[in-house]
């Protein structure tokens, strides 16, 4: 049951990943076309976008020294747990601020042309 959790953690995690790197692409995608410029926060979390590819690579491989470990002391998944979404906070905040910061940017400039 163990390395089952540890498991279900280690994919959890990657997905929350990947799909923080999508939200930042699209960010960057439906900006790019207005030709905007970008906010430093924003640009920041997109050249760190390939650490939110590596951080689910370092849990899946802490998952298989779990998986295959020979050793006797079980390893828990409660540190694993706490670990993980702690990064995940870390990580999720600012790029979830990131990737808002052009939209507001791009429709306040929308209301302003209007007036």
């Amino acid at each position: 049951m163990n390395k089952l959790i540890h498991g279900l953690i280690a994919a959890v995690f990657g997905i929350t990943c990947l799909w923080l790197s999508w939200m930042l692409t699209l960010t960057l995608d439906d900006v790019g076309e207005t030709n905007a410029q970008l906010p430093g926060l924003t640009r920041l979390c997109l050249s760190l976008r390939p650490l939110l590819l590596v951080l689910p690579v370092l849990a899946l491989g802490y998952c298989v020294y779990v998986w295959f470990s020979k050793n006797d002391a079980r390893k828990s998944w409660v540190g694993f747990f706490a670990v993980t979404m702690m990064v995940l906070v870390f990580v999720m905040v600012p790029t979830i601020t990131a990737a808002w910061l052009p939209l507001l940017h791009l429709v306040g400039n929308l209301m302003v042309r209007s007036h």
